[in-house]
């Protein structure tokens, strides 16, 4: 796992540095200069307002019952834009700004969602009994275990404890 990142990162910080010198030797580099702060500080202010926007959508999901999922991975990804603009460099500023856009989120998780949902989902697959007609479909492997004992139970109005009306 640290290998390949690693191997990214030294290839992010080489592919850094070779575009300020580009873009340093195209414009100047008081310029250079200028430009990656400029980025830095609207990269800031777009954090900021984006993620007020989202906030809004979370509480507005919340209010109508449903999670606010599309808004808490908005917001995840509009941090990590945020800080890609913040940090100094052409290329991460090229990838902060494009998760500052809406449809660039929306295509990140929704790929991401298509790449982990068969994981996520192997884990709650219900095996289905031997005969299907003999009953429901058992839940997992503890169904069968001794130690667990199925049935009903009800709440007399006499076992109810009377300090706690």
């Amino acid at each position: 796992m640290i290998g390949p990142f690693l191997t990214m990162l030294i290839l992010t910080l080489g592919l850094e540095i070779y575009l300020f010198i580009e873009v340093g030797s195209a414009i100047g580099a008081g310029w250079t200069l200028v430009l990656v702060f400029a980025t830095a500080f609207w990269g800031m202010s777009r954090m900021r307002s984006q993620g007020m926007s989202v906030l809004a959508e979370a509480q507005a999901a919340q209010k109508q019952g449903r999670p606010p999922l599309a808004a808490v991975g908005h917001g995840v990804l509009i941090i990590l834009g945020g800080v890609l603009l913040v940090l100094p460099g052409f290329f991460t500023d090229s990838l902060g700004l494009l998760l500052m856009l809406r449809w660039t989120r929306l295509l990140v998780l929704e790929t991401v969602l298509a790449a982990l949902m068969p994981h996520v989902m192997r884990g709650f697959q219900a095996r289905q009994s031997p005969n299907a007609n003999a009953g429901p479909a058992t839940s997992g492997p503890l169904s069968n275990s001794p130690d667990i004992i199925e049935g009903d139970f009800r709440v007399e109005e006499n076992d109810r404890d009377p300090d706690n009306k």
